[in-house]
């Protein structure tokens, strides 16, 4: 069986994904087609199978040369033409080459089609599709991150020696921390440079910038936005800040009108940033996160003693999860660098994208961008697991896949941090097994249950009078009673088995009222983020919007 032809047959009526066949290609036998093999795992139904294996033997067969030995006298030239599989297709005349030009096929008999645009082998030339000119620059093309052109001929012999030996990507892979001395002005403009705009905002420890035409600049700071800025932002201003800030893009990426990205720019001086473009029509939105340099320790958490724990573990894995702009990444990142000093490891990220770049002094540390070192996130989270590394930190959990290659890789002796979406460890476990189908959903529950030692729910808050945030946490360390509830499905007892365990649960009213109570935070804060708004309702606004 035609291995190649039957995965385009598959692929090519959405029988199956491409990262399906990616998955199994390496378990192909002489015996075993990549058709069995996905019915073995329950991919492909068997009845389906049999029709493809059947349409697939049949282009076999009609495109299959005759044996020499037994072969007839050969025709002259002018004799009939072998039956393609397909009538004859006319081409027309080229088009221009930025424009797509696609041939016209008659539909096979069968009810099964074929993709001229093969991502597992060369398509046949005996057998007749769909060709289209450009298909290298459509989503269905052969996968490469970043194209790089090889050196005329002249060339060859120079820029071998100028790479490294043991070089493996080209040089705009490289991740640069954005190092540099960029004096920063008194005030900000339009016509102010990116770059220092950048340094005005870090001067002023805000979190973030948000340009938008029409409107002043805008800065984060301590939660709250300020408009920095008395004239407004016009759509030039914005032109030359994106071609400023694509000169930082390490994959050297070009932003065109009307496609929303997010990347990670790093700009001499100006540090590390996450820059986020969304387009309404042909004007262009930003907002900007500014990444910390420097490294945070622990203890500046204030989490619940019994999270120091998670340090020593050697397996198992700790989700950490909360609200966007909450510093998942960040307590994450700090988990990891905090185990690095301690014990010598080889730890891995993965994130989406790299934000700080961490240090490692008694090991080693790699961190891979998805769509830059890696074209997924389970991509590199198998090669992780391959790698063997101690430590992998994973930003951010998307995918039920994603989720089993992490447990995986805890039940193979690694210790995973990952980031994921949920206001409350009940919200994010309700969420992570709500995306498994029904009839895996139980078998996901005892994994979690295995694996699983610890979880955060986290949440910035506003400190009074405008000093700066503050962490509120909800934090459980997974004992053997909460793990019987995930395994039977009970999640609705984890919060109180929390609350009746001070030394290895804390909920988040809990958090709340010990803020409250220190004077970090207004009563009020805490009404509006409480699990239980009953139990701060003595600092609910009345009417003329004050606290009661």
């Amino acid at each position: 069986m035609n291995n190649q032809l039957m995965a385009r047959v598959l692929f090519s009526n959405k029988l199956v994904t491409e990262a399906q066949i990616e998955q199994y290609w390496g378990s192909v036998t002489p015996d075993k087609d990549i058709g069995k093999i996905l019915c073995k795992a329950g991919v492909l139904a068997p009845q389906m199978y049999e029709r493809v294996a059947e349409h697939v033997m049949q282009m076999e067969a009609k495109t299959a040369k005759p044996v020499a030995a037994h072969a007839p006298p050969a025709a002259p030239a002018s004799a009939a033409k072998p039956v393609p599989v397909v009538p004859p297709v006319v081409p027309k005349a080229p088009a221009p080459p930025e424009v797509p030009h696609r041939e016209k096929v008659k539909a096979a008999p069968e009810a099964i089609a074929l993709e001229g645009n093969n991502p597992y082998g060369a398509v046949s030339a005996d057998v007749q599709v769909e060709q289209v000119v450009g298909l290298e620059s459509t989503s269905m093309a052969p996968v490469s991150v970043v194209p790089v052109e090889e050196p005329a001929k002249e060339d060859k012999t120079s820029a071998a020696s100028e790479a490294a030996p043991d070089a493996t990507l080209p040089d705009r892979f490289a991740v640069t921390s954005g190092e540099g001395d960029v004096k920063a002005p008194d005030a900000v403009t339009p016509a102010t440079p990116f770059v220092q705009m950048l340094a005005f905002a870090r001067k002023y420890n805000a979190t973030d910038i948000y340009l938008q035409p029409g409107f002043q600049i805008m800065m984060r700071v301590a939660g709250t936005q300020h408009y920095v800025s008395d004239a407004v932002v016009e759509n030039s201003n914005l032109d030359e800040w994106l071609s400023e800030a694509a000169k930082g893009f390490a994959d050297g990426y070009v932003p065109f009108v009307g496609r929303d990205f997010s990347k990670t720019l790093a700009l001499p001086g100006a540090g590390r940033a996450r820059l986020t473009v969304t387009w309404e029509d042909t004007s262009p939105a930003c907002a900007i996160r500014l990444i910390p340099a420097e490294s945070m320790t622990l203890d500046k958490f204030y989490l619940p003693p019994f999270c120091n724990d998670f340090l020593s573990l050697k397996s198992g894995l700790v989700l950490i999860a909360g609200p966007s702009g909450s510093g998942r990444s960040t307590m994450m990142t700090t988990f990891g660098e905090t185990i690095a000093a301690s014990r010598p490891v080889y730890m891995q990220t993965i994130e989406k994208p790299i934000e700080r770049l961490l240090k490692n002094a008694k090991g080693i540390v790699v961190q891979k961008e998805v769509g830059l070192h890696a074209l997924s996130g389970e991509d590199a989270l198998r090669c992780a697991i391959a790698d063997d590394a101690d430590v992998i930190l994973f930003d951010h959990l998307e995918s039920v896949d994603e989720l089993w290659l992490l447990l995986q890789a805890a039940s193979a002796g690694a210790l995973v941090f990952a980031t994921a979406s949920g206001n409350s460890v009940l919200e994010m476990l309700t969420r992570l097994l709500d995306s498994a189908p029904e009839s895996r959903r139980k078998a996901l529950a005892f994994a979690i249950a295995e694996e699983l030692k610890g979880v955060l729910a986290q949440h910035l808050i506003p400190v009074v009078q405008g000093q700066g945030q503050i962490l509120a946490v909800e934090a459980m360390k997974v004992t053997s009673s909460i793990a019987n509830f995930i395994r039977r499905g009970e999640l609705s007892q984890i919060p109180a088995a929390m609350s009746a365990s001070k030394n290895q649960g804390q909920t988040l009213d809990d958090s709340l009222q010990s803020l409250v109570e220190s004077g970090y935070i207004e009563g009020v804060e805490a009404w509006q983020r409480a699990t239980d708004s009953r139990r701060f309702m003595a600092y609910r606004p009345d009417a003329r919007g004050k606290g009661v």
